[in-house]
């Protein structure tokens, strides 16, 4: 599984159209591939919780990525609402955001439910994951470039311990040994620099401990098209954006075309592994768009970066999947919801989906040969 966040097709398919993404070409030639509506508020935290359990926030405890409580007050409420600038308050203060932890989850994970049926799984930066928790396998959370280099938290960034060595050298061209700057390693340069080195590190990290530990179940996430599309994704409008000069916002849009490119790189080194009965499975969980003018306004008056672009109206995202298993579906996309996806992936690993997930096992994506030879079976949960 390759997990992106801010991944668009409307992005992606003009491109392949113009032959400069050639490994999301092949997955759109012979894969399939489906419109996923994601949920609200469209932030990581409860849109991976929501994939990775099937299950919508109101069943799976995760709401947003932060839990709030008004200054001087005990009170904590798990969403803010929209419309009224409760942002904006956290912002000034008025409002204390703690983040949340991975024992807020009310559901079992994929990764859980696999492994206790005897899969073995990698996981990589996927939200919601620290502290780490024991499996069959290996887990590495999405906090682990901020906690490095910490002596208190650290042991909970990622699991089992035997293999944080691993990590430290797959991270170790960074720090050569000194303390990470603040933010955590990778968080120098521009923001599209900054995205590309820790991408890059998750990846490796994923790489070098799947070699040592053959799990068959695998994802991670990619973060950095969501980061440069907050900040760039006005310069590939043009129609909408009528303040720059063409050679500039040439120059600017040129930062989403070299990140696509990175992330094609990453999707075709997973093709490139691929053993016959494998699949591939690359997910965005909420698209992107232009930020509205007014909240652009409101941005720049509470001094945060000079954003463009943003998730925050829901975009849909996307799911694409590719093996001998998988029909391809040309002419036409389906629309499903990111819940869909972990029953797809039980489906396909021949383990039970649950009858209280909220998602449903996406048989339609794979051959009728697969499917005949293959019932969907179901437990009343996983809880």
């Amino acid at each position: 599984m390759i997990l992106l966040d801010g991944g668009s097709l409307e992005y992606v398919l003009p491109r392949v159209a113009e032959g400069r993404l050639p490994s999301f070409a092949k997955l759109v030639e012979k894969g399939a591939m489906i419109d996923l509506a994601t949920v609200r508020p469209t932030q990581p935290d409860p849109v991976w919780a929501a994939v990775a359990t099937g299950m919508y926030p109101s069943k799976n405890g995760i709401r947003s990525s932060a839990f709030y409580s008004a200054r001087g007050d005990d009170g904590v409420v798990d969403l803010l609402p929209d419309h009224c600038f409760s942002h904006a308050l956290v912002h000034l203060g008025f409002i204390r955001d703690r983040p949340t932890a991975a024992m807020s989850w009310h559901a079992r994970p994929l990764w859980l439910i696999a492994s206790e049926a005897g899969v073995r799984v990698g996981i990589v930066r996927w939200p919601h994951t620290y502290p780490t928790g024991d499996v069959d396998g290996f887990i590495v959370s999405d906090r682990f470039h901020q906690l490095l280099g910490s002596i208190g938290e650290f042991d909970g960034a990622a699991s089992p311990r035997d293999a944080l060595p691993t990590l430290e050298a797959s991270f170790g061209d960074e720090t050569n040994g000194a303390q990470p700057p603040s933010g955590g390693i990778g968080a120098i340069g521009t923001p599209e620099e900054s995205a590309l080195r820790r991408d890059r590190w998750y990846s490796r990290a994923m790489r070098d401990l799947a070699a040592h530990m053959s799990p068959r179940l695998t994802a991670v996430r990619y973060e950095g098209l969501d980061t440069v599309g907050h900040y760039y994704l006005r310069y590939t409008q043009p129609r909408a954006f009528r303040d720059h000069s063409e050679e500039e916002r040439r120059r600017l849009s040129q930062a989403i075309d070299r990140y696509y490119t990175y992330i094609d790189g990453e999707v075709g080194a997973a093709l490139a592994t691929l053993a016959p009965d494998d699949l591939l499975v690359v997910v965005s969980g909420f698209g992107m768009q232009p930020l509205n003018p007014v909240k652009q306004t409101i941005g720049r008056l509470l001094g945060d970066p000079d954003f463009s672009g943003t998730h925050e109206r829901a975009p849909d995202g996307f799911l694409m999947a590719y093996g001998n298993a998988v029909q391809p579906l040309p002419g036409r996309r389906p629309r499903g919801s990111i819940v869909d996806v972990t029953p797809t992936v039980l489906y396909f690993l021949g383990l039970p989906v649950a009858r209280d997930m909220d998602g449903f096992a996406r048989a339609d994506l794979f051959t009728r040969a697969f499917t005949a030879d293959r019932p969907i079976v179901f437990i009343p949960s996983y809880r």
